[in-house]
């Protein structure tokens, strides 16, 4: 899998909005399929110094779809109401204290655009 720093728009704002929750080694890349990874050192590892996922943010196709074909007043508003949403979402299930074996997967679908 390849990883990137150079996100595209909902990523790169739901970036900015979610990394100072993190913890401060932790960044935000994104795969091929633009999945949103927010990657650091895991602490709970046996050489604490293994870098992983501590979670990931994926959206529909739909919703991709949606952004995609939105004009820029409505893009805008789909994607705070993401960030509302999968933001309030990592912060009530992910403990920096306790990062598993795999990531917390959190998932954008067109309902919460829909409301």
């Amino acid at each position: 899998m390849k990883l990137d720093t150079d996100l595209n728009e909902f990523n790169r704002r739901f970036a900015e909005e979610m990394l100072p929750f993190f913890p401060d080694n932790v960044e935000a890349c994104q795969s091929d399929d633009g999945t949103l990874l927010f990657r650091g050192p895991i602490p709970n590892s046996d050489d604490g110094a293994h870098v992983g996922t501590h979670v990931s943010v994926e959206l529909a196709e739909d919703v991709k779809a949606a952004l995609e074909n939105a004009g820029p007043p409505d893009r805008k508003e789909m994607i705070e109401n993401l960030i509302s949403n999968l933001g309030g979402q990592i912060r009530a299930r992910y403990d920096r204290s306790f990062v598993g074996q795999f990531a917390l997967p959190i998932k954008g679908n067109i309902a919460i655009l829909k409301g």
